[in-house]
């Protein structure tokens, strides 16, 4: 007798079980042909009340935060293949630097970028849109150095507001692996 282990699972399956799996192979297959891409930042805000401190903490500073928002996002392996047409609006709620800007020591030269220190952090909400602009879900993410003993080390001054956009990243991420993935209908 011929060993079953050079046969195939699929031709071997002889009840209906095997049928589900080759379906279920079928769908896989043809699924990644359906138009997929990566989830897009289509938009990043900042509240009122943070739009208020860029005179104080340096207007160029905010194209610094929105690329580091948009890598950590673009970092995230489960928002690389999300439905065609998603996107995701961010709003930055609350920032505040661990260590002086670059417009901050300038503005007061009593500021020491090594030695002075403050309980640095961001708020950050996004919303998962489709193509229509449903919002398909919403994420928030807050994180604030609890103590300066706590905060960053790190001389950069938005070293503690990675953290939150790097934990907002990976709670989208985890939202954007529950969503209906391209191929899978959801009514």
């Amino acid at each position: 007798m011929r060993s079953s282990s050079s046969v195939p699972v699929a031709a071997r399956a002889p009840h209906p079980a095997g049928s589900v799996w080759v379906l279920g192979a079928a769908a896989l297959l043809l699924a990644r042909g359906l138009p997929a891409a990566p989830l897009a930042v289509t938009g990043i805000d900042f509240a009122p009340a943070v739009n208020a401190k860029w005179p104080e903490y340096g207007k160029a500073e905010a194209a610094t935060l929105r690329k580091t928002i948009r890598a950590a996002v673009a970092g995230q392996k489960e928002c690389s293949v999300v439905p065609e047409g998603v996107g995701v609006n961010v709003t930055v709620q609350d920032l505040a630097p661990t260590r002086p800007t670059r417009q901050q020591s300038l503005d007061n030269p009593s500021l020491d970028v090594v030695r002075s220190k403050s309980l640095g952090g961001a708020e950050l909400k996004g919303e998962v849109v489709d193509a229509q602009q449903h919002v398909l879900t919403t994420v928030s993410y807050r994180y604030f150095a609890p103590t300066l003993y706590e905060g960053s080390v790190s001389l950069d001054p938005w070293a503690d507001a990675q953290l939150a956009i790097d934990g907002f990243a990976q709670k989208l991420a985890a939202a954007c692996s529950r969503l209906p993935q391209p191929g899978h209908s959801s009514g």
